[in-house]
């Protein structure tokens, strides 16, 4: 389907689950200067045995636990399909025992691969079972060699920094890790995006679509306003990627609310590294988070299922200004608009971003306020 179809219908779709809620506001949206290929930039594969036992990575077929190799994808960075390809070699070579979910055996459960747009840097991962691991420094040496030679990245040389073990106690489909340990170089590594350095250790969230800058935060942040001089609260707020932004824009004060305790070790490392001493990190729940109501801007981006009945309460009890909320779902936009509006939040903008072209998924930003009550 053309991107300018897929965007109208990814608009009127969002524009007609909303109106009982948003009434006549109108669903904002723009498409990108040219057609959006390879714009993923984070890799996540299960590792699961093949019909000869040996590991295969890919990714889950629609509905299912069943694998799907992948040699070729029109959305993911081609540098990472090709690094997906060497590693599921690499496993097999080091004769690894893949996981399997159903009877708890194996060792090996996921790989894992993010590119850093602005800088090329790439950070690899393996989630494993906790264990001696023999083969770990091998292992981390053929992938970083593997890594070392990868095609460029939309004309910029991939850089890998370190190759990550991340070790799960669970037992199931978890595929990312509780404690991390770096088998080879960093256990992080860097983007430059807006004038700002982050850096992103194993773990953390960051968006993965490599213009992620142009495609939400910067209409995002137009949405909301101007902030200069202003108290600002990023809430569900990682390491720092919309507060940062706020703080190099003029706010006077940014909280940065986060519940992940890497992320927030992040977001404390990206303030002090770009200078930014207005901002606080707060490590907590958003919805258990302590901190002063009455900011001029609150900015919420919450999880896939949205803000929830506590995440609501506790938007209500920060009374906030003006309220920017980023959403995933055009599910859970209905739901927490619906709860806001009937607490008496009017929305007064709608924007879809499409971080995430050639699929149904959306990211939406809006713009809600609380009429000031008239004078006595």
């Amino acid at each position: 389907m053309p991107i300018e179809e897929q965007v109208r219908a990814k608009a009127d779709r969002l524009q007609q689950a909303l109106q009982p809620v948003v009434g006549n506001v109108q669903v904002e949206s723009a498409l990108p200067p040219a057609l959006p290929l390879h714009y993923r930039t984070k890799l996540l594969y299960p590792v699961r045995a093949g019909s000869d036992g040996r590991p295969e990575l890919g990714i889950y077929a629609r509905g299912t636990h069943d694998l799907v190799r992948i040699e070729e994808c029109r959305t993911q960075d081609k540098s990472l399909t090709a690094l997906g390809i060497a590693a599921e070699r690499i496993l097999r070579n080091l004769r690894l025992q893949p996981w399997n979910e159903q009877r708890g055996t194996g060792f090996v459960r996921a790989f894992h691969a993010r590119l850093a747009p602005g800088t090329g840097e790439l950070l690899l991962g393996v989630v494993t079972r906790p264990g001696l691991f023999p083969a770990g420094a091998e292992l981390a040496e053929e992938l970083f060699e593997a890594a070392s030679s990868l095609p460029r990245s939309h004309g910029k040389r991939v850089v890998p920094t370190g190759v990550v073990r991340s070790i799960s106690d669970r037992d199931g489909n978890y595929l990312f890790g509780d404690r991390n340990v770096p088998l080879k170089g960093r256990d992080y590594h860097e983007d430059r995006v807006d004038g700002l350095v982050f850096r992103l250790r194993f773990g953390s969230f960051y968006q993965v679509h490599r213009a992620a800058s142009a495609v939400l935060y910067r209409p995002a942040l137009a949405l909301a306003g101007n902030v200069p001089g202003q108290r600002v609260v990023d809430g569900y707020g990682g390491v720092g990627t919309f507060g940062l932004r706020c703080a190099r824009n003029g706010a006077r004060q940014v909280e940065v609310i986060e519940d992940n305790s890497v992320a927030c070790g992040d977001a404390k490392h990206n303030a002090a590294a770009n200078g930014l001493d207005q901002v606080s990190v707060i490590q907590a729940p958003f919805a258990q988070a302590e901190f002063a109501p009455g900011a001029d801007l609150l900015i919420v981006d919450p999880p896939r299922s949205g803000l929830g009945p506590s995440g609501i309460k506790r938007v209500l009890a920060a009374d906030p200004g003006r309220l920017l909320c980023v959403h995933c779902s055009a599910d859970s936009l209905v739901r927490d608009l619906t709860a806001l509006t009937a607490a008496g939040f009017v929305t007064e903008a709608v924007r879809l971003c499409d971080m995430f072209p050639h699929t149904d998924h959306v990211e939406v930003v809006s713009l809600l306020r609380r009429p000031q009550s008239p004078p006595a």
